[in-house]
């Protein structure tokens, strides 16, 4: 793969390296000069060829640089400059620790065991190339070298960096000593392949699995091979994958596309296509919608979101609404960061906002993962303290933020890049692409048993369909849940309008309430718990709405109350919107909000307590702008059950709020 020209803008953002033509120059100008002076003993041939390979340098000819570099070599094995040249060449020739990269080491090892005092840098990165094998006393050496010739304040930054690198050394001693549990599986040839794999995605139900592949493509008539990126989708069989196939339309295209995101309920994708006509960067946000069986043409998400930089590898939360990506736009905390943006009530996107220096540093933050129990989020960084390279890391979220990082542990991550990670719904099982010695012979997928800490909150998944009541047709419904505790948006979701299907996920351990609504129709609402693991991760719940007419009533599951008072509780607070956004948006009808008690306690009481219950949902709705002559108010006490007062469920149902239709 290494002579084929690539062009992945996906899979990373493809930086310019910064140019070492100048470093090489001043150093030779420089060393020319030093080395004469040192030693009178310079071959006429070999620093003729030098001259050669500077002159190759100059023009961009690198090939032709390193062909004249190695006649040097057979003059002189040891000719200096020529050991730091080709070093400088082959360290800068990529951003990865690959296998080009690496034959730079012999070459700094060399100059450094002739000159160990004339280049401080070289025994920075001699520092470096130790740390890939975990060879922490040399590279400790070569690190406390340079770091006791660096002058402050001139070389601050070249300070800091290299008492992160020594830093390190401690992390990586640590790790050893300390492995995670990790079992690795490959995930096989129906996966896999000879090419590149990466930035894995699974559906809540963990049924369909989608990922990017680095594959071969010609131009020019098919007379020049490049590799692009393209979407692979497998889906379970008797609990096996599939082989994995290409995507077709309209997803993948002539261009880069990968880092697909789908919406917990399955109905949206986000994803990332670079160099299309109406791209506003390298690489932008695109979306689709799954009406029935079929996506919409994706369409780009805007200039709100993309930018004239790369943006990339989004993840959306199980709220449907918040949307995380990458980007190295301005305005961030360094190379690459982490971003996020929100999805309004009128459906516009918030100005992204980078995340702060929790999770985002001076370096590069990128694979970002956010579970769908909107916990824990997971992510990449080579600037957090890890093992080297791109390590693993993940962040739980406490109290709306997230709280600092923690790298994943070794042997999960190595010296090499270890990048898009994610965790399956159940939390338990995790995939995540990196090289290892059981592929064949690329950037693979792997799968593992997650250890317990790292872990995030278990989910389920809620699923099922929606009709009208009266046709039992399927029916576009709105969906909303809340961890009714918190009041926090967990989900949003609309089902289907072709199949009235739906599916939204669900954290374990929290209480919820439901609300679900359609234009023209009464909502539907219901409060449950999900407090323990059941043997399915599944709930399957069908949905009738009926239309408003006269006469038609709703039970308000979700409105809630100090213990034997009138008291609204913060709780109430999502259903007693949605019982003003219907009125709001059906200003011809009139409703009667009734309260209800159990047959507990003296019925003269619960008749006043159901009755000053009903008058604080009145009030609620008349300071919000409801007209007073649209509402009515009434308490019936324990006179009308629904339920059987004998059990504590039955008497749970009768104390309740409800609305009728009076008036249409």
């Amino acid at each position: 793969m290494e002579n084929i020209p690539t062009k992945p803008q996906i899979h990373a953002n493809p930086l310019i390296p910064f140019f070492y033509g100048l470093r090489i120059f001043l150093i030779f100008l420089f060393s020319f000069f030093f080395f004469q002076n040192i030693s009178a003993q310079i071959n006429p041939k070999a620093e003729k060829e030098f001259k050669k390979a500077l002159d190759y340098l100059n023009k961009g000819e690198e090939d032709k640089a390193i062909k004249s570099l190695n006649k040097v070599f057979e003059i002189d094995r040891n000719y200096p400059d020529a050991l730091l040249c080709m070093a400088e060449i082959y360290y800068n020739k990529s951003q990865d620790f690959d296998s080009i990269k690496l034959k730079a080491f012999p070459y700094y090892k060399r100059f450094v065991e002739i000159h160990p005092d004339f280049d401080i840098t070289s025994h920075y990165r001699l520092g470096e190339f130790y740390l890939l094998d975990y060879n922490t006393e040399k590279a400790k050496y070569h690190f406390n070298y340079a770091l006791s010739k660096y002058k402050s304040p001139k070389e601050d930054k070249k300070i800091d960096e290299t008492k992160r690198k020594i830093e390190q050394i401690s992390f990586i001693e640590y790790s050893l000593q300390n492995p995670v549990d990790f079992k690795p599986n490959n995930m096989g040839e129906n996966i896999n392949s000879k090419y590149d794999e990466y930035l894995p995605t699974l559906t809540a139900d963990e049924q369909t699995f989608i990922f990017t592949r680095l594959i071969p493509d010609t131009i020019d008539f098919g007379l020049k091979i490049l590799m692009v990126e393209d979407f692979f989708e497998t889906n379970k069989v008797d609990g096996k994958w599939e082989k994995a196939k290409k995507m077709p339309q309209p997803f993948n295209s002539m261009e880069n596309e990968g880092a697909l995101s789908i919406s917990p309920d399955g109905r949206t994708a986000y994803f990332t296509r670079c160099n299309s006509r109406d791209s506003y960067g390298s690489c932008d946000l695109y979306s689709s919608e799954k009406i029935g069986s079929r996506w919409t043409e994706p369409k780009n998400m805007g200039a709100t979101i993309n930018s004239s930089a790369w943006d990339s590898q989004p993840t959306i939360a199980s709220d449907g609404r918040t949307l995380f990506f990458v980007s190295n736009r301005r305005g961030g905390k360094g190379k690459n960061d982490i971003w996020y943006t929100y999805k309004k009530d009128d459906g516009k996107w918030t100005k992204p906002v980078s995340l702060d220096s929790t999770i985002n540093t001076p370096g590069n933050e990128m694979y970002p993962f956010i579970h769908p129990s909107n916990t824990t989020l997971y992510f990449s960084s080579d600037y957090h303290l890890g093992m080297g390279g791109f390590d693993i890391f993940y962040a739980n979220i406490e109290n709306g933020h997230f709280v600092f990082p923690q790298n994943i542990g070794y042997p999960v991550n190595t010296s090499a890049n270890e990048t898009s990670f994610i965790v399956s719904p159940s939390g338990k099982k995790a995939i995540f692409s990196t090289f290892l010695n059981d592929g064949f012979g690329a950037k693979e997928l792997y799968e593992f048993d997650l250890y317990e800490k790292a872990q995030p909150t278990p989910v389920v998944y809620m699923k099922g369909r929606t009709f009208d009541r009266n046709t039992n047709l399927p029916l576009a419904v709105n969906f909303e849940v809340k961890d009714i505790n918190r009041n926090l948006l967990i989900a949003s979701s609309i089902s289907d309008p072709k199949t009235g299907e739906y599916l939204v996920v669900l954290p374990l351990g929290a209480d919820y309430a439901l609300s679900a609504w359609a234009e023209g129709y009464l909502f539907y609402s219901e409060n449950f718990n999900l407090i323990d693991v059941n043997k399915s991760n599944s709930y399957k719940k069908d949905i009738y709405l009926n239309p408003i007419v006269e006469g038609q009533t709703v039970v308000l599951n979700n409105i809630f109350f100090e213990n034997n008072s009138a008291e609204l509780l913060p709780s109430s607070q999502s259903e007693l919107n949605t019982l003003f956004e219907l009125l709001s948006s059906n200003k011809n009808i009139r409703i009667e909000i009734s309260g209800h008690t159990d047959n507990v306690g003296k019925q003269d009481y619960n008749l006043e307590l159901s009755t000053k219950r009903a008058n604080s949902v009145k009030s609620y709705l008349e300071s919000k702008g409801i007209e007073s002559n649209r509402l009515e108010s009434k308490g019936y006490g324990q006179t009308r059950p629904i339920a059987d007062n004998q059990n504590e469920e039955g008497k749970a149902r009768n104390r309740r709020t409800e609305f009728k239709i009076i008036m249409k």
